[in-house]
């Protein structure tokens, strides 16, 4: 019996073992595939960043080369104390920083508005609700070249060119921000929202210690895409900021 319950073992183990060894290799092609798709997506911020490091000559060389022939470490020594548009000193760096807190700024401001306004619309009941939100998600469809005359010329006659406020007030609720924020809260149950009614929370309350925290997943993607079109955005301060300060 000992040697007929250990005939019938053997095979099983070898199978075991062939399982794991099959499941090693698969995990291990696994792991070499997305290594090489990794590479592949960020081999253009690999050849910016080596490019900094190159002339002028290598950087527009085709076929590209990845490594300089000469590391020109001075490279971005100059590009910090580079004079532009007759202003001396740090001037990109002051560039770098009006971006990070225009972004920053855009960021927080949109992902809030577009809280509330996405709440409202999901949960308020106000004439002309479905009317006013269809408006707002036709706005999508709409190029932004069409009103940028009339934008400016309306930020003129307010005197807010070469100021920052064209750039912050425009994009405190976006449309694309509102629909995001409409359809998650709409995803939430009423029955949490309902429990801290019961308990005396108003709605600005329940929105604020209820909505948001629950909303957390939606508020992330929101900035993080909010961030990159603020800092990504070039014909807008292009348009409205005159001075190499700005």
């Amino acid at each position: 019996m000992a040697v007929a319950t250990q005939t019938r073992s053997a095979p099983v183990s070898r199978q075991n073992n062939a399982r794991r060894t099959r499941e090693l290799i698969l995990t291990v092609l696994r792991y070499v595939l997305m290594t090489v798709l990794a590479i592949l997506f960020f081999s253009p911020f690999i050849l910016s960043f080596l490019g900094t490091f190159k002339s002028n000559r290598e950087i527009t060389a085709w076929p590209p080369e990845l490594f300089p022939s000469v590391w020109r470490w001075e490279n971005w020594a100059n590009a910090w104390n580079i004079q532009i548009g007759g202003v001396e000193g740090n001037v990109f760096g002051r560039w770098l920083f009006n971006s990070l807190w225009l972004g920053i700024v855009n960021t927080v401001t949109q992902v809030f508005f577009c809280a509330m306004v996405g709440y409202g619309f999901a949960r308020l009941r106000f004439p002309g609700k479905e009317l006013i939100f269809t408006f707002i998600l036709a706005t999508m469809a709409l190029p932004s070249f069409v009103t940028m005359i009339p934008a400016y010329v309306f930020y003129a006659n307010l005197g807010w060119i070469n100021t920052y406020w064209p750039l912050i007030v425009p994009t405190l609720v976006v449309p694309f921000g509102v629909l995001v924020m409409t359809q998650f809260f709409k995803s939430i149950p009423k029955e949490l929202e309902e429990a801290a009614a019961m308990d005396g929370a108003n709605r600005f309350t329940i929105f604020m210690n209820v909505g948001i925290p629950l909303a957390r997943p939606a508020l992330i993607t929101l900035a993080i895409l909010q961030f990159q079109g603020s800092w990504n955005n070039f014909m807008g301060p292009l348009l409205y900021l005159r001075s190499p300060e700005n």
